[in-house]
């Protein structure tokens, strides 16, 4: 049984460990590992003991198979002068247990992992005395040595880690144009993978930072000197999304050079003292730490083999922390976080021992899946291009049924997967039933030269709406400015699609549309406003549109949706049951049986500012265009039954070069973008954000990769496709 020692160490090191420790407990109960701490180190080893590395953690380290580090580094609660260098601890260890060999895996995407193999002592981590500097400050060098036994160790432990996953490509990245340790590292290395049989494609380091940032295949394993590691793994979880998505290991490779340990794991990110214990930092590093700790041993291998299926279902599926929640989501809190993975681990628990689901999961439907793999990739254009045939087929016209694929492909493309291909079901469901109709043509009933009012004729929302964004463009092109409003539509799918649209051809828009009633108004206990969304297009020279959608609830419905689809719970704050109180059960909200809140979600967060939003869409769309407000819009998910919806729009255009030069102005929109990703970040490594930036890149990753599908929406598509004789095509993988 292996012996794990707990360091939480500094900053946000406890936090981050917290969830990590609660499931370690959970399998020292079961008597599969033995744990004991937490052990003081760090900044706060010397606030409580005088030392960055008290002699009775040293002991408990000594004693362990395994030492799972929070963080060391600055410490709010600590004076700096009480300890200027806490890393001190980290290096003792390392050179105590001669843990000289660097492991770490990064999901770089969703189908992709890559592990980076290097080197922690040696080569650029040499000895004090190669690293010299003259006492004037004029002159200073380093001395990168590195020897054939050094090399052939870590390009050894690459190999293996590559058999360990399967096999997958295995690069080897160097100077050896430049550096004779380059020219040494690429022939040991080439001799190494020769003897073990194992094919290996050498990269130089500009080359394989080059395909790490622009979004090129990755290979499952990259080996190279220390620093050159250092930097590319952080490359690779900048491409990840966040430098929380890395676990890293430092191992000894044989017998233990002191004691038993063999290992220290720990996530890749530093202390963050500016997050320390405010709850807000992401946890899932910690968690990959021991992911890689538990597969590091034989007889817990299985153990983090299933902590990291739970670990990347809650990546994909959320809830998610501040540094990777879209600009639509409120951000999960740490613990939030963490109860999702082991909920996720306890649930893949259950499955693998044919039982019951744990209590905290009792309450939800046994059909209902938790964290689910995505069950299919599906090509991008075969998604689009099948679900207008299928729409066809179920009688709405050809040009109708394009519109609707492409806004629903905008939605799957950016990620919006609340918006996209799995309200197909939905919208057929309403189409035979003849909630919407088929047949008609959206019509301008007063046009006021600027202005005008479309009727929808009942018709599905997106060609209604594509119908009042080309009537809108086009009195911009004439008058400067067109404002059209809607009424007698239905749900429109993403508002940011239009709005993109828009901008694509160079002008700036403004998208409304009023829903059904989810929100409870500020101080209410039942809903009777709808979503009510908001989008901004903009153009931006040299880069997508600028594209701000925002629900003006909390989120927007289709995360209650998705939350029910893969049977996770949702954040405090998103919603609240039939009687008023905040739940985290998705079931208790939705479909109708509570109500959604407004953004801020309560009085102390400026929920009333929410509320008011929600209130000005529904005058600016309901109101203005003489349609249904409030209860009186019908919703297709929330209500079952009743008539037409009677959903009302807005689009408003402007065209920017009756206000200067169009050029000057996107340029002037990529300026401030630029300078506002340019602030220094409240979290080393998490870069500011701009609106839109996510979903641009996802459009990139999903274009190459395919639509993710989770294992409900792919099962309904498929049997919507049965129900009309078009069988979903052959996905990507599945």
């Amino acid at each position: 049984m292996i012996r794990i020692a707990l360091l939480p160490g500094d900053g946000v090191g406890d936090e981050v460990l917290a969830g990590p420790t609660r499931l370690l407990r959970r399998l020292a109960e079961q008597g599969l590992v033995q744990v004991s701490g937490p052990w003081p180190v760090g900044a706060r080893g010397a606030a409580s003991t005088g030392s960055v590395l008290p002699p009775e953690t040293l002991a408990a380290c000594d004693d362990a198979d395994a030492l799972l580090l929070g963080a060391v580094g600055e410490d709010p609660r600590v004076p700096a002068d009480v300890c200027p260098r806490p890393e001190a601890a980290l290096h003792r260890l390392r050179e105590r247990y001669d843990l000289r060999i660097s492991v770490r895996e990064i999901p770089v995407d969703e189908h992709s992992d890559l592990t980076v193999v290097r080197n922690l002592i040696g080569g650029s981590y040499g000895a004090a005395g190669d690293r010299q500097e003259s006492r004037d400050g004029g002159e200073a060098f380093d001395v990168l040595r590195l020897t054939p036994q050094r090399v052939a160790e870590v390009v050894h432990t690459a190999c293996d880690v590559l058999a360990q996953r399967g096999g997958g490509r295995l690069v080897s990245v160097d100077k050896a144009n430049l550096y004779a340790t380059g020219r040494l590292w690429r022939q040991t290395a080439e001799e190494v993978t020769r003897a073990r049989g194992v094919p290996v494609e050498h990269r130089y380091v500009d080359r394989a930072a080059f395909e790490l940032g622009s979004g090129a295949e990755v290979p499952a394993v990259l080996v190279t000197e220390g620093l050159l590691g250092d930097i590319l793994s952080d490359l690779a979880a900048g491409r990840a999304g966040s430098p929380a998505l890395c676990g890293s290991a430092s191992i000894h490779p044989g017998e233990p050079a002191q004691g038993r340990c063999v290992g220290l794991f720990e996530p890749a990110h530093g202390s963050a003292p500016r997050r320390a214990g405010r709850d807000q930092v992401n946890p899932l590093g910690g968690f990959l730490a021991l992911v890689a700790l538990l597969q590091h041993f034989d007889v817990t291998r299985e153990l983090g083999a299933r902590l990291r299926t739970a670990t990347h279902a809650v990546l994909r599926q959320g809830p998610w922390t501040y540094d990777l929640a879209p600009v639509d989501c409120a951000p999960a809190s740490t613990s939030t976080v963490a109860d999702a993975v082991l909920a996720a681990y306890e649930a893949l628990e259950e499955d693998a021992a044919g039982g019951s689901r744990p209590a905290a999961a009792a309450s939800r439907p046994a059909d209902r899946p938790v964290m689910d793999e995505p069950a299919a990739w599906v090509p991008a254009d075969l998604l689009e291009s099948w679900s207008a045939d299928v729409l066809a087929a179920v009688g709405v016209r050809p040009d109708h049924a394009r519109d609707t694929a492409r806004v629903l492909a905008y939605a799957d493309l950016s990620g919006i997967d609340s918006h996209g291909s799995a309200r197909l079901p939905a919208y057929v469901q309403a189409l035979r039933s003849g909630v919407i109709a088929t047949g008609g043509e959206p019509t301008v009933r007063s046009d006021g030269g600027a202005v005008a009012l479309v009727d929808g004729q009942g018709l599905l929302g997106h060609p209604v709406s594509r119908t009042a964004l080309a009537e809108a463009v086009a009195r911009a092109r004439q008058h400067g400015v067109g404002w059209v409003n809607v009424r007698n539509s239905s749900h429109h799918g993403a508002s940011g699609a239009y709005a993109f649209e828009a901008a694509e051809q160079g002008l700036v828009a403004l998208v409304a549309t009023n829903t059904g009633p989810v929100v409870a108004p500020t101080g209410a206990v039942r809903p009777h406003l709808g979503t009510n969304p908001l989008a901004l297009g903009m153009p931006v020279a040299g880069e997508d549109p600028l594209v701000f959608d925002m629900a003006t609830s909390a989120v927007a419905a289709g995360k209650f949706e998705i939350a029910l689809r893969t049977g996770r719970p949702v954040p405090l704050g998103w919603g609240l049951d039939a009687a008023g109180r905040p739940t985290t059960d998705p079931a208790d909200v939705f479909p109708g049986r509570g109500a959604l809140l407004p953004l801020g979600s309560d009085r102390e967060r400026s929920s009333h500012k929410g509320y008011g939003l929600a209130l000005l869409v529904e005058v600016l769309t309901g109101v203005l265009a003489s349609g249904p407000t409030g209860p009186g819009v019908g919703n297709l998910t929330f209500r079952d039954g009743g008539g037409p919806p009677g959903t009302s729009h807005l689009m408003v255009v402007l065209d920017p070069a009756r206000l200067g030069d169009p050029a000057e102005l996107g340029s002037g929109a990529h300026r401030l973008l630029a300078g506002l990703r340019a602030l220094d970040p409240v979290e080393e490594g998490v870069p500011v954000r701009t609106p839109g930036q996510r979903a641009a890149a996802e459009r990139v990753r999903r274009r190459a990769a395919g639509i993710p599908l989770d294992a409900e929406t792919h099962r309904a598509l498929r049997a919507l496709g049965d129900s009309v004789g078009l069988p979903l095509g052959a996905p990507v993988r599945g």
